[in-house]
């Protein structure tokens, strides 16, 4: 008797086979695409620096740098009250010669009403030479027109003993007078000049806005 084997349990059994491999696949996809989500959602939060950065991922503040204003120095206005420059008997040579070639100093110390000598420096002062002996008149002339005016200081003055001194360097005739210290002219008396007595004036101005002189009398002598 000849038995019959049936298909049907080998086709059933592949079949079987073949939906448990595509579970299989289908359980591993589920896993594999799960581990992304999960992955996703658990990224590491970017770390917070503490204002220098820390790695990559660190957050970079910029510092804040405090200052402290400097404070202004507020400036005081400068006020110069000047009274008659001080000229000792010792500051300068009564006697003189005009030769041409024998120097000679005249120093006089210029300072403010309070008698304190001058911080300012930039008063100016100036020396001539004058036979005339009343020089308040020449200087207070239109309101004192002289003395407020320093651009004509380079000029003649009224009176003037034109090219009498000749100025030795650094010395000029105008210059800014020394402050808290003695304002020196160095010079030598031109020899075209007559014997006789004269008078040295200094005189000193600040802007215009405040101004007084002081004269002192020397003998001229021509040279043997």
């Amino acid at each position: 008797m000849q038995t019959l084997s049936s298909r049907y349990p080998n086709n059933l059994n592949q079949q079987t086979r073949n939906i448990a491999v595509v579970a299989i696949l289908l359980f591993a996809l589920s896993g594999l695409i799960s581990g992304f989500a999960v992955g996703a959602f658990m990224h590491p939060k970017a770390q917070t620096g503490s204002g220098v950065g820390t790695g990559n991922t660190g957050s970079k503040s910029t510092p804040i740098t405090h200052t402290t204003p400097s404070q202004e120095t507020t400036a005081v206005p400068e006020n110069v009250n000047l009274a008659e420059p001080s000229i000792k008997p010792g500051d300068y040579p009564y006697f003189q010669i005009a030769n041409g070639s024998t120097s000679y100093t005249l120093s006089a110390l210029i300072i403010n009403k309070n008698k304190t000598p001058i911080q300012a420096s930039d008063v100016t002062c100036r020396l001539w030479l004058t036979k005339e002996g009343d020089v308040n008149s020449i200087l207070g002339a239109n309101n004192y027109a002289i003395p407020r005016s320093i651009g004509t200081f380079q000029q003649p003055f009224p009176e003037e003993s034109i090219g009498a001194l000749n100025f030795i360097a650094p010395s000029q005739q105008v210059q800014f007078c020394a402050s808290n210290g003695k304002t020196t002219w160095t010079y030598t008396i031109s020899p075209s000049i007559d014997a006789g007595t004269y008078y040295l004036v200094t005189l000193a101005s600040w802007k215009g806005k405040s101004f007084n002189w002081y004269y002192v009398a020397i003998v001229i002598k021509k040279a043997n």
